[in-house]
């Protein structure tokens, strides 16, 4: 049955991008709704939205809908159904006719009619407001920029029943069409395969692989948007939108495109939405956002700080991820949000790491820092439960890191390559728990005790640090004890660098704690380097969600010593 009220009504700001609207097919006369009989109660229909057909008027604001919906019953009846919607639909058809009864309320329009069995078709309309929610670009907003307004309907999780009736679980996956109206000349985008009728309309249609209502509702609009083919190649057609002088185009590596996505093509398949590729530039408040067959990224993103070595490209091939990681493959709930940024994350770092000199090591080095300042858990156990999101900003740092990089040098990286081709592999909603069995099944080993750790808890995480202690005598003998507030021992691997007085003296080792640690403390024998060791660094690659500086959390000072 249709989830509850938006997560936009009930929580806290973050920031986004994703989709929206319109349907075009007039209604025949409505006919005749049979009465129903006499002592008959009407039933709660069990249903499943199949597809939404969308029209909106960028002018007018005036959206029309037709939900086609899966009931599960096929005796004929009186049935009632209830599904969220926003206060002001109208026009509301039940197969056509009018509804016995309706009412809208608590954010939901609750409706019955007859139904005879077999599909069930529902019409209405509403006025979309030129309104955003909670601080964020999530609604309908028009901007002004060089070359025009940028219009953008967006939704994002729990939200699609902002633009009419709409199951806004993140789990449903379903078809779409979107017929848009708009001035002439007027660049239009949308979900799927898109065409222009003519001057004035503008269609998608994304009707072969289901998609989530989170990312599919969408329309965006620049007059200054110009195409440039980017790549056109055997595996993908990618086109540029943006408006003269902007700032993306020169920063996109069209050879580095065009072989990431072969690389994505050769692990996952095809790309889920066709072989065409829309990027578009655009004044949002997130650096991208994963529409299908449709990326919009920031225009001045060349501009930021460096938080990755090449913040364009790596956004993109973050979103390139999310056709699969997100869409094709969506999420079971809205608490399941970290594997999808997590898997997005750690792909584009795995294809910088084997492909782009020297640029993984910048990506470790932001989600370390985002990681040991995170306030929750990747499934936290608080009650009440987190603002979803301040939730949702808080794990881009330390959601690749436990879920899949820790993992790395616990399992290796060919498992856990190995579970996301698993993982990935067909369309439906998936979860936290889903990406664990798939990384047992890859490895052959339990995570049980890592995912109790590292994952489940509460309140503030109570992350590790480190204490080492060195002896030098005929070998290097080293003492590795991890330090919590709790007593908690984290399974993990950490690597060490043993430093000298000089720069080049420089050393790397490993200490396991297993996936089963029994001890705090580890110790190791390594040869003794051919000079003397006097500092010992800590995770110098930033590969273990730890607490390292002295103060930030019940640290101490002092994290190494030689004995």
């Amino acid at each position: 049955m249709p989830e509850p009220l938006s997560l936009l009504c009930r929580v806290p700001p973050l920031l986004v991008v994703v989709v929206v609207l319109g349907l075009g097919c007039e209604a025949p006369e409505p006919p005749a709704t049979p009465p129903p009989p006499p002592d008959a109660p009407p039933r709660a229909l069990t249903y499943a939205v199949e597809r939404y057909d969308y029209t909106f008027d960028l002018t007018t604001r005036e959206a029309r809908s037709r939900l086609w919906l899966d009931v599960k019953e096929q005796d004929e009846g009186e049935g009632c159904l209830s599904i969220p919607a926003p206060e002001g639909v109208t026009g509301v058809r039940w197969q056509g006719g009018a509804p016995t009864r309706m009412r809208t309320a608590e954010g939901r329009l609750e409706l019955c009619g007859w139904y005879e069995g077999g599909p069930l078709f529902l019409d209405s309309q509403y006025v979309v407001p030129e309104a955003t929610h909670l601080s964020t670009q999530v609604g309908f907003s028009r901007r002004p920029v060089v070359g025009g307004d940028f219009s953008y309907l967006l939704g994002w999780l729990e939200s699609c029943d902002l633009f009419g009736p709409c199951d806004d679980a993140p789990a449903r996956l379903a078809r779409f069409t979107f017929d848009v109206k708009h001035a002439s000349g007027e660049v239009v985008l949308c979900p799927g395969r898109l065409s222009r009728r003519d001057e004035t309309h503008t269609r998608c249609e994304l009707l072969e692989t289901p998609a989530p209502t989170y990312s599919s509702f969408m329309v965006a609009s620049l007059p200054a948007w110009k195409r440039t083919r980017l790549v056109d190649s055997d595996v993908a057609l990618v086109e540029l939108y943006e408006a003269p002088g902007g700032l993306l185009g020169p920063a996109l590596d069209a050879a580095v495109m065009e072989d990431f996505l072969r690389w994505m093509i050769a692990r996952f398949g095809p790309l889920p939405y066709g072989r065409e590729l829309r990027v578009a530039s655009a004044p949002t408040e997130w650096l991208g956002m994963e529409h299908p067959a449709n990326i919009l990224l920031r225009d001045n993103l060349p501009l930021l700080p460096k938080d990755y070595a090449n913040m364009t490209l790596h956004t993109w091939m973050h979103e390139v991820v999310h056709q699969w990681a997100g869409n094709r493959t969506t999420l079971a709930s809205a608490q399941d949000y970290p594997w999808k940024e997590s898997v997005a994350e750690y792909l584009t770092y795995v294809y910088e790491d084997e492909h782009r000199d020297g640029e993984a090591a910048s990506t470790l080095a932001y989600w370390d820092r985002l990681a040991r300042t995170t306030s929750y858990y990747l499934r936290p156990a608080d009650e009440p439960a987190p603002p979803f999101i301040s939730f949702v900003n808080d794990i881009y740092g330390s959601g690749p890191m436990i879920l899949l990089l820790q993992l790395e040098s616990l399992l290796g990286r060919a498992p856990v390559l190995a579970a996301l081709q698993a993982f990935l592999a067909e369309p439906g909603a998936r979860s936290i728990e889903d990406l664990r069995a798939a990384l047992e099944g890859a490895s052959g080993v339990s995570l049980q005790r890592y995912f109790e750790t590292w994952v489940d808890g509460e309140g503030e995480p109570d992350w590790p640090f480190f204490q080492v202690e060195w002896r030098e005598e005929d070998a290097l003998s080293l003492t590795v004890t991890q330090k919590t507030t709790t007593g908690t021992v984290y399974p993990c691997v950490v690597e060490l660098e043993l430093q000298g007085e000089a720069p080049e003296q420089r050393q790397r080792v490993t200490v396991s704690y297993g996936l089963e640690p029994v001890s705090a403390t580890v110790q190791t024998t390594v040869p003794l380097p051919p000079w003397t060791v006097r500092r010992v660094a800590v995770d110098p690659r930033s590969r273990v969600v730890n607490r390292r500086s002295a103060g930030l959390l019940r640290e101490p000072a002092l994290i190494q010593r030689r004995l």
